[in-house]
């Protein structure tokens, strides 16, 4: 279960197309209030199911964050797991990253300061080496915390810089463009994604922002740990299960901009403070977060599975 909130709802006419059985269009399998509901189904019919992080397994059983069918989550008990995504920590190595500026490491990040100004370059954004370079890339949704965020006196008012990179919704396009019209010294995007400026965002940014309304794993906050950007985000699903909150980065419970904002501010204090940021960076930098820990917990998990169902074997 990747994302409980898209759940592929359509017409009950879709059953025949898929030569699924008329029979199981009925409320205990795919029947979702006069249509088919295909994730439902799927919980109804598998022997076990996982979802992308311990934290969010946990949320889908609540009427909160179940999407409607925290029920059924519910109803699975052990059957219904979290296990944490991983990221490709060779692709995402600062000290080998051939899309970035310059290389650095966990133990000598002077580098990242060409990284910075490169950034800022890119962006038409003033190289002013000490102001903080708050980051963000992913899509222009609502689910992204874009509502919360355009309303912030951080991205209104804070003097810092802010840098966007993601294709989504225009309302959100057109509140980004409105802010960086008034505030182009402090305020800019690029809707136009693409996996170089990815890599040179993150490696040049000092916070990375995720104030994400959920969050069923997140993998940018990962990617920017290892860069040494600390994460800003909001303590939800993944976001929770891989940020620590003032050791690499600053937690938010309320999903509102003021909220928002007092994590922003409690990070300014750190950032602040060289000597209270930089045991946070080269913590964050330390961080694994790849995929053998994971895979682990995937084949214990398929040994289950294989067990339940040849019990005599």
């Amino acid at each position: 279960v990747h994302n409980g909130g898209y759940q592929g709802h359509f017409s009950p006419a879709i059953i025949g197309d898929l030569g699924i059985p008329p029979e199981t269009f009925n409320y205990h399998q795919l029947e979702w209030y006069g249509k088919v509901n295909l994730l439902k189904g799927g919980l109804a019919f598998c022997d076990f199911a996982v979802t992308v992080s311990p934290s969010h397994s946990g949320e889908l059983r609540t009427p909160e964050g179940g999407f409607g069918l925290h029920a059924m989550f519910a109803s699975m008990g052990e059957r219904f797991q979290g296990i944490t995504n991983g990221i490709d920590q060779k692709i995402w190595n600062p000290a080998t990253d051939t899309q970035i500026t310059a290389n650095f490491t966990r133990h000598d990040t002077s580098n990242k300061a060409k990284c910075k100004a490169a950034l800022q370059r890119t962006f038409g954004l003033p190289q002013r080496s000490r102001v903080p370079v708050f980051g963000m890339c992913g899509r222009l949704v609502k689910q992204k915390g874009f509502d919360i965020l355009l309303a912030s006196a951080a991205l209104n008012a804070l003097d810092a810089q802010f840098v966007f990179l993601g294709a989504g919704e225009e309302r959100y396009k057109a509140g980004l463009r409105s802010i960086a019209a008034r505030r182009p010294q402090h305020v800019s995007s690029e809707f136009k994604f693409t996996d170089k400026i990815e890599h040179r965002l993150i490696a040049g940014s000092d916070l990375l922002l995720m104030p994400s309304e959920y969050e069923p794993c997140g993998l940018t906050q990962m990617r920017a740990q290892r860069y040494g950007a600390l994460v800003i985000g909001r303590r939800v699903g993944g976001i929770s299960d891989t940020v620590h909150d003032d050791a690499t980065g600053f937690l938010f419970d309320a999903f509102t901009p003021g909220a928002f904002d007092h994590a922003v501010g409690r990070a300014l204090q750190r950032y602040n403070d060289t000597a209270a940021w930089r045991p946070r960076m080269h913590e964050a930098m330390g961080r694994d977060f790849g995929w053998e820990s994971s895979a682990s917990r995937y084949l214990q998990l398929y040994r289950r599975a294989l067990a339940a169902a040849n019990p005599g074997s």
